[in-house]
């Protein structure tokens, strides 16, 4: 077991001060205070800037907590693939997968069980930007992801093997979209609030959205608002609090309910399975062949 004072340190320089730290663990402040004293004079080290009333990392102490945080991930693991393995399993692999990707691969998904019954899997969600950053670190190997987040990697750093493609839509309620001639997606956009789940940066950020709707229409909408998933921004599109952009492979947007605008101007998006070619996992080559037959 990690040593609990490391977790002394690693709540410290996540909650910045010394009552919250000390009430996690049940000590007295002092005690936090004498640890942090001695990892600081052990390291050589200042980790921490103290003022009677803030507590900062110094850029020291944030080279520390990031390299501890990898520390802690790696023996995270270690652990989760010893349980396995004393559970009969061959082999142990973390999938992520974006916000959107779960509506087109549970076929993939249980396949690999049917195939691989002796691999755990474990999946987990996340935008876009958090994909992209759990791979580079490690704590995925493998991303189920739009192709646009191969641009955060140099193209020797990853393998992909492509699962499906798919445009996207502009989804209304019905009775909004029915308030315009031909259920015209621009005017649509011009007049009520752009629901979208793009994020500030990374491969799908309101950028890329603004540059898409220029090319698609010919201008950005005025009024946006933003949700961090698929159901918050299509329960806004029911409730009709705007129009929304969504891949065309969900299936809530298929209901009668909504109307589905195709949007045209570029290529299809391609959705892909995504690693790291240094990872030496042996459960990734097995799971990229089984890509390929898809």
């Amino acid at each position: 077991m990690i040593n609990k004072k490391i977790q002394y340190f690693m709540t410290l320089a996540e909650c910045l001060s010394f009552t919250k730290a000390a009430s996690e663990y049940g000590v007295s402040q002092t005690a936090i205070s004498q640890y942090i004293a001695g990892l600081e004079q052990r390291l050589g080290v200042k980790l921490f800037n103290r003022s009677p009333h803030s507590v900062s990392l110094t850029e020291a102490g944030k080279v520390y907590y990031r390299r501890v945080s990898h520390m802690l991930q790696y023996y995270e693991d270690t652990v989760a693939q010893t349980l396995a393995a004393s559970k009969m399993y061959q082999g142990y692999v973390k999938v992520g997968i974006g916000i959107y990707e779960y509506h087109k691969t549970d076929d993939f998904f249980s396949l690999l069980l049917e195939r691989y019954p002796d691999i755990k899997t474990d999946i987990y969600q996340y935008p876009y930007d958090e994909l992209t950053r759990r791979l580079k670190s490690g704590e995925l190997d493998l991303i189920v992801t739009i192709d646009l987040c191969e641009e955060s990697f140099a193209k020797r750093e990853i393998r992909t093997k492509r699962l499906f493609s798919s445009s996207n839509c502009v989804v209304a309620d019905r009775s909004i979209a029915e308030k315009y001639p031909e259920h015209d997606a621009a005017a649509m956009l011009r007049e009520e609030y752009l629901i979208t789940n793009c994020e500030e940066s990374g491969p799908s950020s309101m950028e890329m959205l603004r540059n898409l709707l220029v090319d698609e229409y010919g201008f950005f909408p005025e009024r946006t608002t933003r949700t961090n998933s698929i159901n918050a921004q299509l329960l806004m599109v029911r409730s009709k609090q705007g129009v929304a952009i969504v891949p065309d492979f969900i299936r809530e947007i298929y209901d009668p309910e909504f109307v589905r605008v195709s949007m045209t101007s570029r290529d299809p998006y391609h959705y892909e399975l995504m690693s790291l070619k240094n990872n030496d996992n042996p459960a990734i080559d097995l799971i990229m062949d089984l890509a390929g037959e898809m």
